[in-house]
């Protein structure tokens, strides 16, 4: 899948254990900046989904691989991808590189839910459905 947006930061100590390599529920709230600063560019904030269309996204699982250490002070490329647009879901993936050597230090996935006002799960609505598929086509 292609990569749709990224962010580059750099490790610092709230993010590592003791040993300061990479506490593993550090990558999530990551996770969660990217995605969320994709949604805010595609003019669809989770805070106004509910108000604007009826509707709300809610996480229903997460994983993440953790490939190689990452340590303080270490420089990541956290990229997103859309992997799969199903009929009332859709999984993001993440991919964490180090900038230094170009190491694959770890991968995840999330899947979201779109809920209606009822919190019942309802079909993927526009405008968020033509957002993520044209997300997964390759640009040029």
């Amino acid at each position: 899948m292609p990569e749709i947006h990224r962010i580059d930061l750099r490790l610092g100590y709230a993010d590592c254990d003791p040993a300061q390599i990479i506490y593993y529920g550090a990558w999530f709230a990551w996770m969660e900046r990217v995605q969320t600063e994709w949604l805010y560019l595609n003019d669809l904030r989770p805070d106004t989904l509910e108000e604007r269309f009826g509707f709300r996204i809610v996480s229903r699982a997460a994983q993440c691989e953790y490939l190689s250490p990452a340590r303080v002070f270490d420089r990541i490329a956290l990229s997103l991808q859309v992997e799969h647009v199903g009929r009332t879901s859709l999984r993001w993936g993440f991919r964490m590189v180090r900038h230094d050597d170009a190491v694959l230090v770890a991968r995840a996935w999330l899947v979201n839910v779109t809920l209606g006002p009822d919190g019942e799960p309802v079909p993927v609505p526009e405008p968020m459905r033509s957002a993520l598929l044209n997300a997964m086509v390759p640009h040029r």
